[in-house]
């Protein structure tokens, strides 16, 4: 019994290990994407160091804009997870 519990205990923290570098290499695919994209909406000149006035307004807007389609995506498809884990639920105490 206390064998069956240490092969699951080390299972899941194989699986959590392999779940957060999941996480950790699409949050780094995702910042790249970002900064790829609003790098190239936004960055029109190369004649100094530094980003114009124009040019950080643009960037900061372009991650703005995608951070609250994210934070608005995400929220959208919770409370569609809710609505059906709710309705699979009741369907479940309906047979």
């Amino acid at each position: 019994m206390a064998a069956a519990a240490a092969d699951e205990e080390e299972y899941q923290a194989r699986l959590s290990a392999v779940v957060d570098g999941l996480q950790t290499r699409d949050a780094m695919r995702l910042y790249n994407w970002l900064s790829q994209r609003c790098f190239s909406d936004c960055v029109v000149t190369f004649y100094r160091r530094a980003l114009g006035k124009r040019e950080e307004e643009c960037v900061r807007s372009c991650v703005r804009k995608y951070q609250l389609f994210s934070t608005t995506s995400a929220a959208h498809f919770a409370h569609l997870a809710g609505t059906a884990s709710s309705f699979s639920s009741s369907a479940a105490t309906d047979d």
